[in-house]
């Protein structure tokens, strides 16, 4: 049978028509069809709504339907993970069934020249305020850089010093190093690791009274944060990362007590959020993602 080759309705890429992946449906008369990585991204749309309106066998059929066609990503990890929390389900995970398990918090400035080398770079390129700002409903009185620190920044770091190849090479060594921690594991994030991946990364300055909303990384696999500014705390907890199975109170959660020099690791399915902090300085992060590399149709 020939193939059926179509152009996707949202990123107009030429496609392939697969069965048990490509979305058709229509748009009031307009007959739709989503590619695989779009048809993808509306399935994982879906588990959202689905979830957000407690919709319980739903739920369940769309786990069951992605999860019998092979896939296996932080949202799928994401959403068994919450599900056998708020339903006391009891379904195997394919990304991660422990995520908590593998978070790992180190400090970098007993590695590296931290300070020398982008903490003061970084605080006095964000002082100047000359980085594009992205739209974030999750960030309290604070903002994140728009796009990818990683990629399209070298002329906006003109003239501050800031080497992202060496930052990138800092991350890396350190995600080898997790992975050697973990060679033992039989979580799924773990043994079915991308062949390769990239760096998806942004900074987050945040003012006193800062926060950041819970949320996770659907497109992430391990998600990551560099802390390039962490003000003294006047409580016990302020200012900390905390990474949670579920947004409510109840769910198992670990407060990680990051200071300047931080570098956090975690399963990218799990959920995380900062503790609002008071000073006169500024909470800068780096955060990132190491994302699988797309493989182009």
């Amino acid at each position: 049978m020939p193939e059926l080759k179509f152009n996707c309705f949202v990123c107009k890429k030429p496609s392939i028509f697969d069965k048990d992946i490509t979305y058709v449906g229509n748009l009031g008369s307009t007959p739709v069809q989503l590619c695989i990585p779009c048809s993808k991204h509306n399935d994982n749309m879906v588990l959202k709504t689905m979830y957000d309106r407690n919709l319980e066998s739903e739920l369940k059929n769309q786990l069951d339907k992605m999860i019998n066609r092979g896939e296996n990503n932080s949202n799928v990890g994401s959403f068994i993970s919450r599900c056998n929390y708020r339903y006391k389900h009891d379904r195997q995970n394919p990304f991660c069934n422990e995520p908590l398990t593998y978070v790992s918090h180190i400090d970098l400035t007993e590695q590296y020249q931290l300070f020398d080398d982008f903490i003061k770079p970084i605080t006095d390129f964000l002082k100047d305020d000359t980085s594009p700002h992205k739209q974030q409903g999750l960030i309290s009185n604070g903002y994140q850089t728009k796009g990818n620190l990683f990629q399209g920044y070298d002329n906006l770091f003109e003239g501050y010093d800031i080497d992202t190849n060496e930052i990138q090479k800092i991350i890396r060594l350190e995600v080898e190093k997790y992975r050697e921690k973990f060679k033992n594991s039989e979580e799924g994030f773990l043994k079915n690791w991308p062949e390769e991946y990239t760096l998806n990364g942004w900074l987050i300055n945040m003012k006193s009274g800062g926060r950041l909303k819970p949320h996770m990384h659907e497109y992430g696999w391990l998600s990551g944060s560099i802390y390039i500014n962490v003000p003294q705390k006047k409580t016990v907890d302020s200012g900390n990362l905390v990474v949670c199975i579920d947004d409510t109170d109840e769910a198992d959660k670990k407060s990680i007590d990051v200071v300047t020099g931080s570098f956090c690791l975690f399963p990218a399915s799990l959920l995380h959020y900062t503790i609002p902090f008071e000073s006169d300085e500024d909470r800068i992060v780096l955060a990132f993602d190491v994302k699988p590399k797309t493989k182009e149709i």
